[in-house]
């Protein structure tokens, strides 16, 4: 009898370790659906990890589920005009925010060359990161909901 009472609690505590030691559930990465961001209105920073890029200021306007009108200047001189006031085509996948001009020319701050990973998201927050890893060219961009 005692063996058997001896073998059963052996097996309980085998299981109970078991159990603890398994792999904890990983949170997914954030992610934005189809539709999430039209007709609303965001500002923020465009930030780059280098500091020969510097600072922006930014206003997007999600015009449609495929249409934003963007405005930025340098953050160190609001007064100067703006450096970028145009409108892009966006796609949203996941977690991937994606910028092409409507205009054929060289943007600047060029966030149309970049491919925005979506690392943080809250109610009225959104906080994007390009170029992960490459310090002359890493960037983030953090947004919130005015609209």
């Amino acid at each position: 009898m005692n063996r058997r009472i001896f073998s059963f609690c052996g097996l309980l505590l085998g299981l109970l370790f078991l159990a603890s030691s398994c792999k904890k559930d990983t949170p997914l990465p954030p992610q934005l659906s189809e539709g999430e961001l039209r007709q609303t209105v965001w500002n923020g920073t465009l930030e780059y990890k280098s500091a020969k890029r510097g600072s922006y200021s930014v206003y997007l306007n999600f015009l449609s589920d495929s249409e934003v009108e963007v405005s930025a200047y340098d953050s160190k001189d609001p007064t100067d005009p703006y450096y970028v006031q145009a409108r892009y085509y966006y796609t949203l996948t996941d977690r991937i925010f994606t910028l092409k001009t409507q205009v054929d020319y060289e943007l600047n701050p060029p966030m149309d060359k970049n491919t925005w990973y979506l690392i943080r998201k809250e109610p009225s927050l959104l906080v994007f990161q390009a170029n992960a890893g490459n310090p002359a060219a890493e960037a983030t961009l953090t947004l919130r909901k005015k609209l």
